[in-house]
């Protein structure tokens, strides 16, 4: 009688521990995180000069395959010394390729950011260029341009504090509209020197207006360098963000300007 009862039971253990190992192996597939995405940038021609229409370029891809389906792909560009930025979206092409053009009119020392966002991630780098003038020289001390003369741009806050192993920078990634009440995630991307700042503290304060009353936002980092915490402001009205980063003897903030409707 008990060896029947296993004839029968044995089959029926094995089937639900063959389940159940499915089963584990489904959730820690579903839990190992995804590959960041990679973006390589070019720029057309290589070696500007003033009059110039310059084509910035980024080609983003993920485990060695195209991107076709970015959330966002942006120029951030600006002449040194110009405040603020000017910002370019770019137009999807083929095979991962996004593109922005741009006609620069005076010589001088440039710099050129790309933002990526794709699939939860966001990526950027700041890469300088120089744009030579008719007689290949340039010419710095000329005036920056101002925020008008540029095409397709939107003033953009990037926030750059000198620091101890060089400048940090901040970039502020607030979603295109916040509403009073509503939650809404605010994104931080730390960076210096091109790197990623990994296991930093981030916290944010904001207040509204000329409040003396401040509030504080702990973070987490969702992917390296790329922080965030959500937040539902109580009342419509122009806020300050002030973003705090401390990791080591980095200790640097900045304060952003944030509509709420």
């Amino acid at each position: 009688m008990i060896l029947r009862r296993l004839i029968y039971t044995l089959p029926c253990l094995l089937l639900l521990t063959a389940v159940t190992a499915c089963g584990n192996d489904q959730q820690q597939t579903a839990i190992l995180p995804s590959t960041p995405v990679d973006a390589a940038f070019t720029m057309e021609p290589s070696q500007p000069a003033a009059g110039d229409t310059v084509t910035f370029a980024v080609t983003v891809t993920q485990e060695g395959q195209p991107v076709d389906d970015a959330s966002e792909v942006k120029f951030e560009w600006w002449k040194e010394g110009q405040e603020p930025h000017a910002m370019l979206p770019a137009t999807f092409q083929k095979d991962g390729l996004y593109i922005a053009k741009q006609p620069i009119t005076e010589p001088g020392s440039y710099f050129v950011y790309y933002h990526v966002t794709a699939r939860d991630f966001h990526t950027m780098k700041k890469i300088p260029f120089t744009v030579t003038g008719e007689d290949n020289t340039t010419t710095p001390e000329t005036s920056p341009p101002s925020p008008d003369e540029t095409t397709a741009g939107t003033p953009h806050e990037h926030g750059t504090n000198p620091s101890a192993g060089g400048q940090v920078e901040l970039h502020f990634m607030p979603p295109k509209e916040v509403r009073a009440a509503e939650e809404a995630w605010l994104g931080v991307h730390v960076m210096q020197e091109n790197e990623v700042i990994e296991k930093a503290t981030v916290r944010l304060e904001y207040w509204l207006g000329s409040d003396e009353k401040h509030a504080f936002l702990d973070t987490t980092e969702s992917h390296p360098g790329q922080y965030g915490a959500k937040i539902a402001f109580p009342t419509s009205g122009t806020y300050t963000v002030k973003v705090h980063v401390e990791k080591g003897e980095i200790h640097d903030h900045k304060d952003f300007t944030l509509s709420v409707q």
